[in-house]
């Protein structure tokens, strides 16, 4: 666990894809503050990458959680809320991306 001053940019994950069977990322900026998720960096990794991709920082609410299931694309992340009420958004995606 280092800080690095690689930047996560579509090119880093593409280069990084050949080493690695999935990316967990974590926003440290946001993390454990529980004060909103880095929307931007949620939509750089819920593009089409090949890799699985999970994001953890910042969630605090459920806004910030459906926040997450619209710019992620339906990728989460693991949390302090209550699962079942976890489990209700997820149901509720699997529905939304039915469509």
């Amino acid at each position: 666990q280092k800080f690095t001053q690689v930047p996560v940019s579509e090119q880093t994950i593409e280069e990084f894809s050949s080493h690695c069977d999935e990316f967990l990322v974590h926003a440290v900026d946001v993390e454990g503050k529980a004060s909103g998720i880095e929307v931007e960096l949620v939509k750089l990794l819920a593009k089409n990458h090949q890799l699985p991709v999970t994001y953890a920082g910042g969630v605090g609410s459920f806004q910030d959680l459906e926040t997450l299931r619209m710019a992620g694309k339906n990728r989460l992340f693991g949390g302090s809320m209550k699962w079942e009420d976890v489990l209700d958004i997820c149901q509720k995606s699997e529905n939304y991306f039915e469509k």
